[in-house]
């Protein structure tokens, strides 16, 4: 098969040309060899039940967390947080498994509403 050097406009490419394109171009920056790859638009399927439901427990759990946030976050009265938030945020900032704090919290809320903090889930 024949080498071909991509002219610098390729070469330098990576992601999708175009808003409603479907060609994505990779750029090895090593090598310098130039991926492309067509995704294309199939239907997806109907999702199952447990799919439903997953969906369904996800978006309830991101609304009990900005419900969570919005009431004791910082405000005018308090600006730094209640202090349930503040002791939220210094065992958010002590770990380093999850990458926000939105996030951490989501995963400390209980269905109810309540976070736990310290205790291990």
């Amino acid at each position: 098969m024949a080498k071909i050097t991509p002219i610098s406009l390729v070469a330098g490419m990576s992601g999708k040309i175009g808003q409603n394109s479907d060609t994505y171009f990779v750029t090895n920056r090593q090598t310098g060899q130039v991926h492309t790859a067509k995704i294309s638009s199939a239907p997806l399927p109907d999702p199952t039940p447990a799919q439903i439901e997953a969906r369904n427990k996800f978006t309830q759990r991101t609304q009990n967390t900005s419900q969570w946030l919005a009431t004791n976050g910082p405000t005018s009265d308090h600006p730094k947080g209640t202090e349930i938030y503040q002791k939220a945020l210094a065992a958010y900032k002590a770990q380093h498994k999850i990458g926000s704090f939105f996030g951490y919290i989501a995963s400390r809320i209980a269905e109810d509403g309540t976070v736990t903090i310290g205790a291990s889930r």
